[in-house]
């Protein structure tokens, strides 16, 4: 998509998804919530910070695209319909969890990651060199699609307490150890695949604020703190190949 109506209808839609549910005055969960606190695969509060330059370099890339200079850039034109269905999957989620929809919350952050991971292969992040306006730009969507890996075991812990579902009657230590093995386990296959460090660095972030909020629970914060630093590793592991073979799609634009 060239044209100015798809421009600019990604940079409303985008704005609109991204803005319009803090006018809700959305919270996140916090610490005296029951339910919460029945969650050991939970990172602490100071971690959601981590939104702020993801919504930030939303917006700032949507303004971007929307300039005349990026009307016929490949990688640009393959992400608006994926922008757009981001900004709208992310309002209806942050809906679905201000009104304790448990079941839409798990499904909806499904397709959020799913989404985030298409738009990722778009921007073909990690395979095209571009020049570093684009490059900073595109990590706002690395750090998206990292953090939505957290996110994901969160959101679905969260809402299987809020069904009263009492996890094959296996203690919260337990359920807190096999959730961080098997998302960083997933965590750790996106990130070669990927082949991305950012997004490997969202993982870190992730795992350590865990590692923080699980200090009473020694396990966990130990589980936790293994993931942060196999992740942490992974990082200066990368697919030196593929940027270079994209090189001639980048010298088109």
């Amino acid at each position: 998509m060239t044209n100015p109506w798809s421009r600019w209808t990604t940079l409303l839609i985008t704005f609109a998804g991204v803005l319009l549910p803090w006018l809700f005055n959305r919270r996140p969960p916090v610490a005296s919530d029951a339910t919460v606190q029945a969650v050991t695969f939970l990172p602490a509060p100071y971690a959601s910070i981590i939104w702020a330059p993801i919504y930030t370099g939303f917006l700032l890339f949507a303004v971007w695209q929307a300039l005349p200079a990026q009307q016929h850039n490949p990688r640009v034109a393959a992400a608006r319909p994926w922008l757009a269905l981001t900004a709208i999957l992310n309002c209806t989620w942050l809906w679905a969890i201000a009104r304790h929809r448990p079941v839409w919350s798990i499904v909806l952050v499904v397709l959020m990651l799913l989404v985030a991971l298409v738009l990722h292969r778009a921007l073909r992040i990690g395979r095209v060199p571009v020049e570093p306006r684009e490059a900073w730009l595109r990590v706002p969507f690395s750090l998206y699609a990292g953090w939505l890996t957290i996110v994901l075991f969160v959101t679905t812990s969260i809402a299987l307490v809020r069904l009263g579902w009492d996890g094959f009657g296996w203690s919260p230590v337990t359920w807190g150890i096999l959730l961080i093995v098997a998302s960083s386990a997933l965590g750790l296959l996106l990130r070669f695949d990927l082949d991305d460090p950012v997004y490997g660095g969202a993982l870190v972030w992730g795992y350590l604020a865990i590692v923080v909020q699980q200090q009473q629970l020694p396990l966990v914060a130990l589980f936790a703190g293994i993931a942060a630093a196999l992740c942490l590793l992974s990082l200066f592991i990368r697919d030196r190949k593929a940027p270079h073979a994209a090189s001639s799609e980048c010298a088109e634009v």
